[in-house]
């Protein structure tokens, strides 16, 4: 039996696909250059915007970004793909590790020439003698940027084999090989609208990215920050938080798991908790747990909003995992 041909055009280019085709697998086979990671649904890397048609799988309902390496084509589609830095390979050296919290390290990576990427976005670090892990470069915390160096914060996991090594068997001047960036939750400049921003944990590092570069584009954006932590030690941003409250419509909103009395101004709850009215002319952007940022795509799907969200998906094989349920005990 002959297969169904759809029509996919793509940025305008129009070209042939057989329906039940995996939008990745097609595009690769036909020489079709479209970005692309972990081809699991999560690094984000794949996806592009449907503008017309359908597509089984790939999107929560009622979002038109599509994750390429998991939509099969089912009917014609339209999409367009957005202007990124194309991934590059550098090689560089660990310049500085320092303690930001109790579970996590700020590092400093001094690579031989500027890295080209737009808030938001991650990249992978393969240390000398390690597995590759995916952390997000971002604005310094305190004092201005220099773009021979870029920063990092890594939570410390429990049998982690890279995160528990820094400090310990990552040092300074430890060789790194750096490829990206990657991502396709970044900031989308010349909105002129309200922005939200949720973090939780170190996905603190591309949402102060992010929020740097949207009030250095429009001082006077209004801008609300939910920064969330599971413990007040861990909330590590205060400095960084403090350079964004002078700025006139700037909302920090922080929240901790933990209940505490002695700051009124750090609230209690989840982060969804504390989100401001959502309505279409608003950009949401989320970072850190997969359970938090889904539940903030959701409300801000069910509002209208547009919502580019980046789950931290820990990466370890099954020898990782066993050890650090083991170490739980």
């Amino acid at each position: 039996m002959m297969r169904r041909i759809c029509q996919v055009v793509l940025n305008n280019e129009r070209y042939l696909a057989n329906a039940g085709d995996l939008l990745l697998d097609w595009a690769l086979t036909n020489g079709v250059e479209l970005p692309h990671d972990c081809r699991a649904g999560m690094c984000g890397a794949c996806r592009v915007r449907l503008v017309e048609g359908r597509v089984f799988g790939g999107h929560e309902p009622g979002d038109d970004m599509i994750h390429a390496c998991q939509a099969r084509i089912v009917s014609d589609i339209a999409i367009v793909t957005e202007e990124v830095p194309d991934p590059v390979a550098l090689s560089g050296r660990v310049a500085g590790i320092v303690r930001l919290a109790p579970d996590i390290a700020g590092l400093t990576i001094e690579v031989p020439k500027p890295l080209a990427f737009l808030p938001g976005q991650f990249c992978k670090l393969s240390f000398r003698g390690y597995p590759a892990r995916s952390y997000s470069p971002t604005y310094p915390l305190e004092r201005r940027p220099d773009h021979r160096l870029l920063h990092f914060h890594i939570r410390r996991l429990a049998g982690g084999k890279v995160s528990s090594a820094l400090g310990r068997d990552i040092g300074r001047g430890h060789r790194v090989r750096l490829s990206g960036p990657f991502g396709s939750a970044f900031l989308r400049r010349n909105h002129r609208g309200p922005m939200v921003l949720v973090a939780s944990g170190t996905g603190f590092a591309p949402m102060w990215s992010i929020a740097v570069a949207a009030i250095m584009e429009r001082p006077e954006r209004e801008l609300t920050f939910i920064v969330a932590a599971r413990t007040l030690q861990s909330l590590y941003c205060h400095s960084a938080l403090c350079r964004l409250a002078p700025f006139p419509n700037v909302t920090i909103i922080p929240v901790v798991d933990e209940p505490q009395s002695d700051f009124p101004a750090i609230r209690g709850g989840l982060p969804t908790d504390h989100l401001p009215p959502l309505s279409p002319d608003i950009v949401v952007y989320t970072s850190g747990a997969p359970a938090m940022t889904e539940s903030v795509g959701r409300i801000a799907r069910a509002a209208g909003a547009r919502c580019y969200a980046d789950p931290f998906v820990p990466t370890t094989t099954p020898a990782e995992q066993a050890r650090a349920r083991w170490a739980a005990r």
